[in-house]
């Protein structure tokens, strides 16, 4: 824990060390920006602009406009903003409700008329809803839309919302809890980048993350289904969410939604119940609480955010059994059946402490655990074969916002993300005093379960970047931007011992004799191996207008990326050491790869209008998959097969494979959802 702690640190100090030389626009703020003109469309320069937000710590920011009549406002956290346009001899102009999305260019440009000050004209509601800037596709989900639409609290059926993106199993109100699938954008199926906060929280060549969570805790996400530009180094979607914050005004929100199984139904035919099938997967229970409250510590200066949610779920597996019945024998119609559970926790907290006009420092934790009990549960994996499975997850970061001046940025972030997969049968239901036992004939799992897995996924990791809007441009306008990444990946996929035998005893029918024993296989626990991934990169970018209605977004992203298992060493296997015996094995260079990825792309804007743009887009790109330390190549594999994690089988058999009905559900869900925001 120590360790983990000093290489947190390091990391930040790293991110921090960097800001004098970084300057940056965050990938979760956005941008308003526009040109004022008068009633003869001219230019007007000297226009006082004004925009204020609860979302502003600072309250309000101003701007003059420029001898071109333009101004941009930059770094802006998600939220809805009023924008104030103010000139002598001129009405004031102003636009509320004015919805600012993560990572958004937002161009509203305004019209003054002649006229007093003290006349105002004021439209409201209508935002911009094309970025024409963006060469991405992409669709954000505010805090409102995630609340709105009825379906499971979790960041899984996020992803099933965003147009492309496609999941294996659908969710029906939260049925899967959380339940990780990979994620493919338009039918291809590739790794993505998932960042809460700034840390990206998809470990090694994870298709999808497995730190879980629900998104009550989340203000607003922003999915990236294609034309990523130079800052995303994979060639599935990209994700942005963010966390809510605090403000001047106390907020906060409670919520608790339950299902009932009462209106249900099921596929259980005769030719099912006639194989001993009594029930199918029926929901017993289901509950999801949360609350949060947000508010100020210091008006204007110290904010505080905290939240706290809770999901759990009891349910029934087809043909899951607690005991083997009045017979003594499994898989006939007297087994009583077992639930099984899931319940996923979560604490989060952020903090965020207003050092000057231009400075600000923010800090976010969150913590959340999944578990099942009952782990592994089937029709041919009954109750005492289960393993107790819990799932700690982590992601925390500290990041530095800056403006140096309006046309030069400050953004580090440095932070960790990571999580643990215990398995262990000795805390479960299961008997651990029995050797771990398996039926070649029907399949069927007896005994305590055979492997007891520890897995554990570190990152540390920092993002910072310079985006400089240079004043004079060649050429047209230009936006440039360059940054860096560093990943530090540490994973081990180890194994403690099994109670009663590293092992597995298998049974067979042998001369028309059941549960004869037949073979034996062996494992080399306890085993902790160690690899290590690091990656190391540098992109930058330029996006460019070359006119009013085009704009080209150019940029160049270098990768290095260094795979390698450290020296290490091997006790021996408890049960086995002489199949296994005890050794020292020197560092394994697995990969160490090295390239440079240009990317282009093109968005011309046809319409006129700025609440309602049509806009062709396109992406040329060269993408490059992430490999990580879970994928050596197969040399280095083979020269640690049956040292660290492997196992030695005495004698092989494939046992037989049997289907499943579906369950069919219908769900009845009761949801209260109270909100206060006191002064």
């Amino acid at each position: 824990m120590l360790a983990r702690w000093l290489t947190f640190g390091v990391v930040v100090s790293m991110s921090l060390a960097g800001v004098s030389q970084a300057f940056a626009q965050s990938v979760s703020s956005g941008t308003i920006e526009g040109t004022l003109k008068d009633e003869s469309n001219s230019v007007l320069p000297g226009v006082t602009v004004t925009v204020t937000s609860p979302q502003l710590q600072v309250g309000q920011l101003v701007q003059v406009s420029d001898v071109a009549g333009n101004y941009k406002f930059v770094d802006l956290p998600a939220g809805t903003y009023r924008l104030r346009a103010e000139l002598t001899g001129f009405s004031t102009s102003v636009r509320e409700d004015l919805r600012l999305t993560v990572g958004f260019n937002a161009r509203v440009d305004l019209t003054l008329k002649l006229g007093a000050m003290e006349e105002a004209i004021t439209v409201s509601g209508q935002s911009p809803v094309v970025d024409v800037t963006s060469t991405a596709a992409s669709v954000a989900f505010t805090k409102e839309v995630l609340d709105s639409i009825p379906r499971g609290r979790d960041l899984q059926n996020i992803f099933a919302m965003a147009p492309g993106v496609t999941q294996a199993i659908a969710d029906v109100g939260g049925s899967t809890m959380a339940q990780r699938q990979n994620l493919s954008s338009y039918g291809v199926l590739s790794q993505p980048k998932l960042q809460v906060e700034g840390m990206n929280i998809t470990m090694g060549a994870d298709q999808n993350t497995a730190i879980y969570f629900n998104d009550s805790t989340l203000e607003e996400v922003q999915i990236k289904t294609s034309g990523n530009d130079a800052e995303v180094s994979v060639p599935g979607i990209s994700m942005v969410a963010i966390m809510k914050s605090g403000g001047n005004a106390f907020h906060g929100t409670y919520q608790a939604s339950t299902e009932s199984p009462k209106v249900q139904a099921d596929n259980l035919d005769s030719a099912l119940r006639a194989q001993g099938l009594t029930a199918t997967s029926p929901l017993k229970t289901f509950y999801d609480v949360s609350g949060d409250l947000g508010g100020r510590i210091v008006r204007d200066k110290l904010w505080f955010y905290g939240a706290y949610g809770r999901q759990a779920k009891k349910e029934g597996v087809l043909g899951f059994a607690s005991s083997p019945g009045a017979d003594g024998k499994y898989l006939t119609a007297d087994d009583p059946l077992a639930d099984f559970e899931t319940s996923l926790e979560q604490y989060s907290v952020k903090l965020s402490y207003q050092l000057s006009k231009n400075n600000r420092l923010v800090y976010a934790w969150q913590r959340g655990t999944k578990a099942q009990p009952q782990n592994n549960a089937g029709r041919f994996t009954p109750l005492e074969s289960t393993r107790d499975y819990k799932n700690p997850t982590a992601v925390q970061k500290i990041e530095l916002q800056s403006m140096i001046s309006p046309r030069v940025l400050v953004n580090a972030v440095g932070g960790y993300s990571g999580y643990v997969t215990d398995y262990d049968a000795a805390r479960s239901y299961a008997r651990a005093d029995s050797p771990p036992r398996m039926d070649l004939a029907t399949t069927l799992n007896t005994g305590s379960a055979p492997l007891h897995q520890n897995k554990t996924r570190d990152r540390y990791q920092t993002e910072d970047s310079i985006t400089f809007f240079p004043d004079r441009s060649f050429a047209g306008k230009h936006e440039l931007k360059t940054g860096i990444s560093i990943y530090l990946d540490q994973s081990s996929d180890g194994y403690s011992n099994n109670l009663a035998c590293n092992c597995i005893l298998y049974t067979d029918t042998i001369a028309g004799a059941p549960n004869t024993p037949s073979q034996i296989r062996v494992y080399n626990t306890p085993v902790v191996p160690a690899d290590h991934d690091n990656t190391y990169a540098w992109y930058i970018k330029d996006s460019w207008r070359p006119a009013s209605r085009l704009t080209v977004n150019l940029g160049l992203r270098w990768e290095r990326q260094h795979s390698f298992l450290p020296a290490q060493s091997f006790g021996g296997a408890r049960d086995w050491p002489t199949v296994f015996p005890a050794g020292s094995f020197p560092q394994i260079e697995v990969q160490k790869l090295t390239r440079a990825v240009p990317r282009t792309g093109m968005a011309w804007e046809i319409g006129g209008v700025s609440t309602g743009r049509s806009e062709p887009r396109s992406q040329r790109a060269r993408l490059q998959e992430h490999h990580g330390g879970e994928q050596p190549d197969p040399q280095s594999e083979s020269e640690i097969a049956g040292h660290m994690g492997n196992h030695r089988q005495l004698r092989a058999r494939a046992g037989g494979q049997y289907g499943r009905p579906r369950d069919v559900r219908a769900q009845a869900r009761i949801r209260r959802h109270q909100q206060y925001s006191p002064e």
